[in-house]
């Protein structure tokens, strides 16, 4: 795409532009406000290197799976172990524990999350297959409300979704599933799936090779090949059973090697649309007639949501995408990677890169991709798989992390990091500089480091210590058909320092399991807040099955940047019902709002208070059952103790360790980002308690946060200072 029909269209669709400027709450970001970004998986337990040795990544899928307010994970990895993760914090530190193997030999790609069953907890579907082989899917119920505690059971085959049948025939066929997104398509209450599936080829670059292995049931039935590479639209029956209505709704006329697709409401009807990502092909939105007509069916859309000198097919090649409102205008935008360079080839209107499109509206899609300089540089060949967005500096709007690398070899990852305010068109800032390093080597860990870069798939923005800022998750491996020792890669949890603290709001939508799926999938939230000046909104929607592989849990985490205040949370639940809430509001906090009905106040409560009574008191140790070796090699990184007393006043104490000497900084800071006070710049001897204490004669009261930053940690507490 030349700049002069980029500007060409930007005049043509001047009203939907200016009006993305309209909004300027607060002062002008910087984009390079990170310090510094730190590697802690070794420390985290999160580098993967059980049974010692590292794996083959794909998925990763965080979710609350034993709704004890922490996060965990499922890390999917082909050929390799596929496991749970259990979020622990103890001490003041934060750990994941594995707790379950779900697939050994499967070629475990993607997953997702969501509730299917409608019991409270969250159930995983595991997508198998992709670009390496022909294999059947799964779906692992979570146990945990019938038993108490955290267990998934594999019930795959009395749901019925393991894999299409063909027509006239009574089993199922393995397929090459990519990807799994969940939404209630059809408004009954519960939520249905659709399965991105790629084309069977024969060759690794076309399709997968590796069948042989995997297979379950031998080769694909014959007269099958009318139905491989057809994406699949589960409905849920609501009785722990699923039916293909593929063909039923209009999804099942073509063919195409799709990957990660995801339902999202492109005109803000109500109903869920599906937007189809195709590697090597057009890509397809299809719009949700529900609405329209009363009943589910999908028509595409493609060519109609393409203003003149669009087109929405483009760009050819991708691999994944990610929809988020990224002008926080209350529309959901689209990025579309591309995985290859094949546009200046295959007639696109765009030139080489990724495409940002912004919603108009509802009346159509525009491309910015060029004004919000993401392609700067566009890293073609092997391209672009795992990705994922999401507001890391806190200026409310969208940042976006490029995962590369192919088959052959690694790519380096690329940040883009935001600086406009919400309301504006983005715009970014390369700061890929922050994460790119090799992972630091755990010395007590006998894994074979391969050489840095890596080949990035799932990739999850979430807040791993609850300090209310997002870690950045990603999950490395190349393909299993390669020797082990190419192919298994660390994986990475970067952890953000920033210049001061950011303020956020999290808020978790719980459905009725009625009128609303109780993981209220598909809800819309719009959150407003203020400073002492300037009043801003943001606006999120929850998805399950996100971008390449991945989830960032079912807790919308907003970042309100110099914000003091939450005025307003309204809700649209995916059954078009509104909440709007304008009480019990405030920054640096957890609520859960449980749908109630038309007409009726949402009922609020703390995410402590949603946790069902009868569950077993979350116990770290008996529940976990990691990898001896791998726990006896991991560190124990640095132990931060809580504020004493807290509330304070005049003084307070509180102490800090190291494992490794190192220089630490602890400063203390306002809820305005001021820094008030500088508690110690300098080294700290390893194997040592050192204590510190906190003077507040001089300050006014108020809520505070005392940071402390090293070369291997980062951490804080937050503290109330009461005259």
């Amino acid at each position: 795409m030349t700049q002069s029909s980029s500007s060409a269209r930007a005049r043509t669709y001047l009203p939907f532009l200016f009006a993305l400027v309209l909004a300027i709450p607060f002062a002008k970001p910087d984009a390079a406000r990170a310090q510094q970004v730190n590697d802690i998986a070794i420390e985290t337990r999160f580098q993967g290197d059980f049974g010692s040795a590292f794996a083959r990544g794909r998925a990763l899928i965080a979710a609350d799976f034993d709704l004890d307010g922490q996060i965990d994970l499922y890390v999917g990895n082909p050929g390799d172990p596929s496991y749970i993760l259990r979020g622990v914090s103890r001490n003041g530190r934060t750990r994941f524990l594995m707790t379950q193997i779900l697939l050994k030999d499967a070629i475990a790609w993607g997953g997702s999350a969501a509730d299917y069953d409608n019991d409270g907890d969250y159930d995983l579907y595991i997508s198998c297959g992709a670009n390496e082989g022909e294999c059947f899917d799964y779906l692992f119920k979570n146990m945990l409300m019938e038993e108490g505690r955290l267990r998934f059971e594999d019930v795959t085959a009395e749901a019925g979704i393991s894999g299409p049948v063909p027509p006239g025939a009574t089993d199922p066929i393995p397929v090459a599933s990519a990807n799994g997104s969940w939404g209630d398509y059809d408004q009954d209450g519960d939520v249905d799936l659709f399965v991105s599936v790629n084309i069977w080829k024969g060759s690794f670059m076309d399709g997968p090779v590796m069948s042989d292995k995997f297979l379950e049931k031998g080769r694909p039935l014959a007269g099958a090949e009318d139905i491989l590479g057809r994406n699949v639209l589960w409905r849920n029956n609501g009785d722990g059973t699923f039916t293909d209505v593929t063909d039923d709704l209009g999804l099942g006329a073509t063919l195409r090697p799709t990957r990660h697709s995801t339902f999202m409401d492109i005109d803000n009807d109500g109903d869920l649309d599906i937007y189809e990502n195709n590697n090597a092909d057009m890509n397809v939105i299809w719009r949700n007639l529900l609405v329209e007509n009363g009943a589910p069916a999908f028509e595409d859309v493609t060519a109609l949501m393409s203003p003149p000198g669009e087109d929405l097919g483009y760009p050819f090649g991708s691999f994944t995408m990610c929809s988020v409102d990224f002008n926080n205008d209350g529309w959901q935008d689209i990025l579309t990677f591309t995985s290859n360079d094949f546009e200046d080839a295959s007639g696109s209107p765009y030139g080489p890169g990724h495409a940002l499109f912004i919603n108009l509206e509802g009346t159509g899609f525009m491309n910015l991709a060029d004004q919000a300089e993401i392609n700067n540089p566009f890293i073609p060949n092997l391209g672009v798989m795992g990705s994922q967005v999401g507001d890391l500096n806190g200026d409310g709007t969208p940042d976006i992390y490029v995962g590369n690398g192919g088959p052959s070899a690694g790519q380096f990852d690329q940040l883009y990091l935001s600086d406009t305010q919400p309301g504006m068109m983005p715009h970014y800032i390369n700061r890929s500089d922050l994460i790119d390093f090799p992972a630091p080597v755990n010395e007590r860990s006998t894994a074979a480091y391969p050489p840095y870069p890596y080949r990035t798939h799932g990739t999850a923005f979430i807040d791993i210590d609850g300090d209310g800022t997002l870690e950045v998750v990603v999950n490395h491996g190349g393909p299993a058909e390669l020797p082990a020792e190419m192919m298994q890669e660390p994986n990475r949890l970067f952890k953000f320092t920033w210049d001061a603290p950011i303020n956020y709001f999290r808020i978790r939508p719980v459905g009725d399991g009625v009128h609303v799926s109780k993981d209220a999938i598909g809800a819309r939230v719009k959150v407003t807040v203020s400073s002492l000046t300037e009043t801003w909104s943001l606006y999120q929607t929850l998805f399950a099955g996100h971008c390449f592989s991945a989830q960032n849990g079912f807790a919308l985490h907003f970042l309100i940047g110099p914000a003091t205040s939450v005025d307003e949370v309204e809700i649209t639940w995916p059954d078009g019902t509104q909440s709007v809430i304008t009480e019990g509001l405030s920054i640096n906090s957890d609520m859960v709002v449980a749908y109630t009905g038309a007409g009726q106040q949402p009922r609020l409560m703390t995410a402590s208070e949603a946790r069902p009574s009868h569950l077993t008191p979350a116990d770290p140790v008996a529940e976990a059952a990691p990898d001896a070796a791998a726990e006896s090699r991991l560190p124990e990184g640095f132990t931060l103790s809580d504020v004493y007393p807290n509330p304070f006043n005049p003084r307070a104490r509180f102490t800090l360790s190291v494992d490794e000497t190192q220089p630490v900084r602890i400063e203390m800071y306002d809820l305005l980002g001021r820094r008030v006070a500088l508690l110690h710049d300098g080294a700290l001897a390893a194997g040592e308690t050192h204590r510190f204490a906190l003077e507040g004669a001089n300050l006014p009261s108020g809520v505070y946060l005392v940071r402390a930053t090293g070369r291997t940690f980062a951490a804080s507490r937050r503290v109330t200072l009461l005259k």
